[in-house]
């Protein structure tokens, strides 16, 4: 009897051994709203191939509508677009959002911003994708690797980061 309840604990402490992740403080959907270049991601799968990877933000009554695009293995390539919803989560953070793609949702958090929404850093709860943001296409290489920084620190396997090309 002690060895089953002995691993269930286990697993329920396994289960919970991840913090919470943190969004940031004081997020203006308004300021976030616009384009924004992908400058790295842990990706998801649905981004296999994708370059020169652009979001466009859109605020609506309780959150924010996103178009991203991408051109599939260059600049050049054929273009891909996908729609989503972005809502404002339970609580009311408006860091706090859940995205909706072609029937599925999940958690989608806005962890950084710059003081003036010149970057950004959005990943999920479960640390599987994220993705470094800023409204060039290019990011200052300190402004990049302190972000990179804090990705690590909030425990993103930030060694699986690709970082993609955007045109010059």
């Amino acid at each position: 009897m002690a060895r089953p309840l002995l691993a269930l604990a286990c697993l329920a402490l396994a289960a919970c051994s991840e913090a919470p992740l943190d969004a940031a403080a004081n997020v203006d959907l308004s300021r976030f709203q616009g384009k924004w270049y992908e400058i790295a991601k842990l990706p998801r799968p649905t981004q296999a191939s994708c370059t020169g990877t652009t979001a466009f933000y859109t605020l609506r009554d309780g959150g924010l509508d996103l178009t991203s695009e991408c051109h599939l293995d260059a600049l050049d390539g054929p273009r891909r677009t996908m729609t989503a919803r972005a809502s404002i989560a339970d609580g009311g953070d408006p860091a706090k959002l859940s995205l909706k793609v072609g029937g599925f949702s999940g958690d989608y958090f806005i962890l950084e911003v710059g003081p003036t929404y010149d970057y950004a850093l959005v990943g999920v709860p479960s640390r599987d994708y994220l993705w470094v943001l800023s409204r060039t296409p290019t990011l200052e290489p300190a402004k990049l690797d302190a972000l990179v920084a804090s990705a690590k620190d909030k425990k993103f396997d930030t060694a699986r980061l690709e970082y993609t090309i955007q045109p010059r």
